[in-house]
């Protein structure tokens, strides 16, 4: 028969954190709320014991301080100053070396957030279509032609007319003065197909990204965000209230250790308790799990936050006790009711929309313009006044250069 004594009080250690732990005193009664609060509430209602608040010393849920030894939280649990600690607390196994933990509670996916990235610049729209190493495989693929039409195909022409011929069958113009053999009818017609694909290819690209504008690059996984740090490209931080670097230095990835190294050298941290989003108005990422920057913030499209496309790690949250505490098997029965019960996740939903539903208020809906404006084609507009420029000054250079001067055909 299962005995039914629990300790009348229980020392609690914790931060408190708005939204997930709170601690109150009204008329003499700790009253806890947010998030954990509610939970450990629960289950002292439950399981009829009194609560004796232990904040954490140095306001942090676990700091490693060597020789298999702790800070924060999980150092009050190891000293037994205190016989339960809460705050989103993950299961490990270094960990559970020193205190014991609960059944699981959640799932904490750990990922980075950056600024949602604005559009690119429509002033060099024209080459956003192909990328740099395309442009550079067309510009080469223009030159190697324009030496071998000189050669091969075309009759008594100079390079700068073969360069303005092989150049102008590209914007649909006529080849002229070539020769007539089977062998320059091959070479024509290969030629032929890229001056007609590759102009397609391009003015369809040009004209999605007019209609709908392409974003900023920003790092979109971890391996990336790793090389954008190391090139001082990007800043990275960490919580201080639970360091990652420890889980960055843990992988076998060589580019999370890089990251982690990083991250230490430069003292990268932000708090819980600040308004820690005002970070990423520079190029900055915060890593971070979800479920708490959903409880603290909010969520898209109430923020405009981009989150990472992988996770630094996913690691099920738990309730952790000093080793050898007594009770644990009743604690876990009542946890386990209220997680299978769906109480828990209630509790998430229910901070995260009441504490933000003014930032949600303040959210302006608008429509999305899917109309070119004149702002959209002023780059258009501009290449095709300074083509003009160019054609006017080509002209007058005819008309002022002296016949014999004949920079087209040798």
């Amino acid at each position: 028969m299962k005995s039914l004594y629990f300790p009348k009080k229980i020392k609690l250690s914790t931060i408190e954190l708005d939204s997930v732990m709170t601690v109150k005193k009204v008329n003499n009664q700790i009253e806890l709320g947010g998030v954990e609060g509610k939970l450990v509430q629960c289950l002292a209602d439950k399981l009829n014991f009194e609560i004796e608040v232990l904040l954490s010393p140095d306001d942090e849920i676990i700091s490693d301080l060597g020789n298999g030894t702790y800070g924060g939280i999980i150092g009050m649990l190891q000293r037994g100053e205190a016989d339960m600690g809460v705050m989103g607390l993950t299961i490990s196994e270094e960990v559970s070396e020193s205190v014991d933990f609960s059944v699981p509670i959640n799932t904490l996916e750990v990922t980075f957030l950056t600024k949602e990235p604005g559009e690119m610049p429509k002033v060099a729209a024209f080459t956003y279509p192909f990328s740099l190493e395309v442009w550079f495989l067309y510009a080469f693929m223009i030159l190697a032609a324009t030496i071998l039409f000189q050669r091969i195909m075309f009759r008594n022409t100079t390079f700068f007319g073969s360069f303005l011929s092989v150049l102008g069958s590209i914007a649909s113009q006529a080849m002229e003065n070539v020769k007539d053999s089977p062998w320059t009818r091959v070479m024509f017609g290969f030629w032929l197909t890229i001056a007609t694909v590759m102009p397609f290819f391009y003015n369809t690209s040009f004209l999605s990204f007019l209609t709908m504008p392409q974003k900023l690059p920003v790092p979109r996984t971890f391996e990336e965000l790793s090389d954008a740090v190391l090139s001082e490209k990007y800043k990275c931080l960490t919580p201080k209230e639970a360091v990652q670097t420890d889980l960055l230095r843990a992988t076998k990835n060589e580019y999370m250790l890089k990251l982690g190294e990083m991250i230490e050298k430069k003292d990268w941290l932000y708090s819980y308790a600040e308004q820690f989003t005002d970070h990423l108005d520079g190029p900055v990422a915060i890593i971070i799990g979800k479920i708490v920057f959903k409880i603290l913030v909010g969520s898209p499209p109430y923020v405009s936050v981009k989150m990472s496309d992988d996770y630094l790690g996913v690691w099920h949250t738990a309730i952790n006790w000093r080793k050898g505490f007594c009770c644990r098997e009743r604690v876990d029965e009542v946890i386990y009711g209220i997680v299978s019960g769906g109480l828990y996740d209630k509790w998430l939903e229910d901070y995260a929309f009441r504490d933000k539903i003014q930032k949600r208020l303040e959210v302006k809906h608008e429509e999305p313009e899917m109309q070119l404006s004149l702002e959209d084609l002023k780059m258009v507009f501009s290449a095709l006044f300074i083509g003009l420029a160019l054609s006017f000054l080509a002209f007058f250079a005819e008309l002022l250069i002296p016949k014999s001067f004949d920079i087209f055909y040798s």
